[in-house]
C-alpha cells in the first residue's frame, strides 16, 4: 500500500531535481542517501534543515506574468509553466535520475509522479521570477551553471572516448602470469606479547623468560595489554601494529623472543609463535579485479592519448610565473 505520508516528506527535500542533477555535488547526495537508509516503514527520518539566506528587506518589484494564453499544449508536452515546456519524455527522465539516487522511492506509484510534477513546478515558477529580477545573471550563479556544464561535456565526451574498450579474459590472464609473483596473500604472525610499564621490570621478565618460564603465564599474570587474560595473544596478523614490533618480528623464527623494546603502550617483549608464508592468489579469486584495473588503465590512456592529439593541433599558451 502506498504511504502517502512517507512521500510527501520525501518531496518535502528530495525532489529538488534540479538540485541533484545541476551540480549541487555530493554533499547532497549523500545526504539524500542517508535518509532513505536510515527510514523505516512508518518511523521517517526528519528531513534534513536547508538553511536559507533571510530575504532581502528591499520590496522587490512585482515581476511581470508569463503566460501564452490560448495556445494549446501540444500532445507530447506534460505541463507549460508561461514559456517554459516538459515533455512526457522528460519527465520520466527526471524521475528515473530521482530513482538512482533515491532507490527506495516508488516513481511508478501515480501519487508519487503527481508530486514530483507539483514539485517542478514550484520550481519553475521560482526560476523565471529569478530570471526576470535579473537574479539568473548574478556573476556566482552563471560561473556555477557554466562550471557545470563544463563537468557535463567533459563527462560526455570522455565517455564517447572509452566507449566500446573492454578487457578479455585471455588480457587479464596474461596481466596475472607477468605478475604472478606479486599477486601473494601477505604473510601471516601468530604472536603473543607482553606490555609492562618500567623498562626495569620487562628486563626481570625477559630473564625469567631466558630461563623457560611459560610466556602465557607470564603474560596472564604481568602484562598491561589487553590480551593479557588469552596469554598475551594476539592472534594472527598480517601487519605489525606499529614500527617498532615490526622491526622486533622480521628476524625472529617461529618459537624466538624479541629483546625489550618501547611502544606506545610501554615495553614490550614478543614471542613469535608461528609464521605462515603468503601463498599465491588463485586466477579466478581475483580475475574481476585485475579486469576492472586494466579497464581503468586503458580508459585513463585513451583519453590522455587523444587529449596530446589534440594539443598538437591546438596552441596551448600557459605563463606559469603568473600563477597566484
Amino acid at each position: 500500500m502506498l504511504n502517502v505520508t512517507r512521500i510527501k516528506r520525501i518531496a518535502f527535500f528530495v525532489l529538488s531535481l534540479w538540485m541533484m542533477t545541476a551540480g549541487t555535488g555530493c554533499d547532497f547526495i549523500n545526504t539524500l542517501k542517508e535518509y532513505f537508509q536510515g527510514t523505516e516503514a512508518g518511523t521517517p527520518s526528519q528531513p534534513p534543515v536547508v538553511e536559507r539566506q533571510a530575504p532581502a528587506p528591499k520590496q522587490e518589484p512585482v515581476p511581470t506574468p508569463i503566460s501564452v494564453k490560448e495556445v494549446p499544449l501540444p500532445e507530447n508536452v506534460l505541463v507549460r509553466v508561461g514559456r517554459w515546456t516538459m515533455t512526457s519524455e522528460e519527465f520520466q527522465d527526471r524521475l528515473n535520475a530521482l530513482k538512482e539516487v533515491a532507490p527506495d522511492f516508488d516513481v511508478t506509484a501515480i501519487e508519487a509522479k503527481k508530486l514530483v510534477l507539483e514539485e517542478l513546478v514550484r520550481q519553475q515558477l521560482l526560476v523565471q521570477e529569478a530570471e526576470q529580477s535579473g537574479l539568473a545573471n548574478q556573476k556566482d550563479i552563471k560561473a556555477a551553471v557554466e562550471e557545470f556544464q563544463r563537468t557535463l561535456i567533459v563527462q560526455e565526451a570522455a565517455k564517447r572516448l572509452v566507449n566500446g574498450i573492454h578487457v578479455t579474459d585471455e588480457e587479464a590472464k596474461a596481466f596475472y602470469e607477468e605478475q604472478k609473483g606479486l599477486l601473494v596473500e601477505p604473510p601471516q604472525w601468530r604472536v603473543r606479547a607482553v606490555i609492562v610499564d618500567s623498562q626495569l621490570k620487562a628486563n626481570e621478565l625477559m630473564v625469567e623468560l631466558l630461563k623457560g618460564a611459560d610466556f602465557a603465564e607470564m603474560a596472564k599474570q604481568h602484562s598491561m595489554g589487553s590480551s593479557a587474560a588469552q596469554g598475551g595473544d594476539l592472534g594472527f596478523i598480517t601487519e605489525a601494529p606499529f614500527p617498532e614490533m615490526v622491526s622486533a618480528l622480521l628476524p625472529l623464527n617461529p618459537g624466538d623472543l624479541s629483546s625489550v623494546f618501547h611502544g606506545p603502550d610501554g615495553y614490550y617483549i614478543v614471542k613469535l609463535e608461528e609464521k605462515k608464508e603468503g601463498k599465491p592468489i588463485a586466477f579466478e579469486e581475483i580475475k574481476e579485479e585485475i579486469i576492472q584495473d586494466q579497464m581503468l588503465r586503458k580508459q585513463q590512456k585513451a583519453i590522455l592519448d587523444h587529449i596530446e592529439q589534440l594539443k598538437k593541433i591546438t596552441t596551448v599558451e600557459i605563463k606559469e610565473e603568473r600563477l597566484p
